[in-house]
């Protein structure tokens, strides 16, 4: 049980645009969502109770992703239930091109990278959280890896125009889904929340790089904020993004 309360806690101190994204999505009344990095929802569960909390009569098509298919998610199926939200999930990994790939599972926090781009299975970022998360969790139990099915929001999304939201978690692989979605952000202009997770050595090429990626695209970046529970005492940087065309 003190799992999740920590883990709520580290929730709550997550930096978040939701005040941002509202304001600029609450005159609509019809509104869809792509959560890529989607765990158990707790990003869509956010913005669509700030938007209903607005205006009741909000109706969402909610599109989420996620290829870990340990995660439980029956709280949500609750919600969305409750608020008439259509949703279609599917246990898949998004990125640049179709192909099969390895995703590996961090077991002691799932939530934070578990991601086909692994580079947290031997961090400090992951030592230190595998001590508060799970001391007594054994060494050789700590990792799964299976095998998941890689597709492209180009792929997936050629006949869905319009999106209003793109929210992308994905552990390191930001960049990958980005490029597998150039023509869709093209044709279309969805508000884009990102997150860069990285080394701190590798991190200010990694942001330089999708920065410039979706400048090219007409986007523009509106906000930055750092998750400040991978700074302390940690190898790692991770900071969340919002652009906006």
């Amino acid at each position: 049980m003190y799992k999740t309360y920590l883990y709520k806690l580290a929730t709550f101190f997550s930096p978040n645009f939701d005040r941002y994204i509202t304001k600029k999505l609450q005159h609509k009344n019809s509104l869809k969502i792509l959560d890529i990095g989607f765990y158990k929802g707790s990003f869509s569960k956010a913005i669509i109770s700030k938007l209903l909390s607005i205006e009741s009569n909000k109706f969402f098509t909610l599109y989420s992703f996620d290829p870990n298919k340990n995660t439980v998610i029956s709280e949500f199926e609750n919600f969305i239930t409750d608020k008439n939200v259509n949703w279609i999930h599917e246990s898949i990994a998004i990125g640049d091109i179709k192909k099969e790939e390895e995703f590996t599972i961090l077991s002691s926090f799932p939530s934070s990278g578990s991601s086909i781009n692994n580079i947290l299975q031997d961090s400090l970022w992951y030592k230190t959280r595998k001590f508060i998360f799970d001391p007594f969790g054994k060494k050789e139990n700590r990792t799964t890896v299976v095998k998941v099915e890689v597709d492209t929001v180009d792929n997936i999304f050629q006949e869905i125009q319009n999106i209003d939201l793109i929210k992308i978690d994905v552990e390191g692989y930001s960049l990958n889904v980005l490029k597998g979605a150039k023509n869709y952000l093209k044709n279309n202009s969805p508000i884009l929340q990102v997150e860069i997770l990285s080394k701190k050595i590798d991190f200010k090429n990694k942001e330089d790089d999708l920065v410039e990626y979706l400048q090219k695209l007409n986007y523009k970046l509106i906000n930055r904020k750092k998750h400040y529970t991978t700074h302390l005492f940690s190898d790692v940087v991770c900071v969340d993004y919002l652009f906006e065309k």
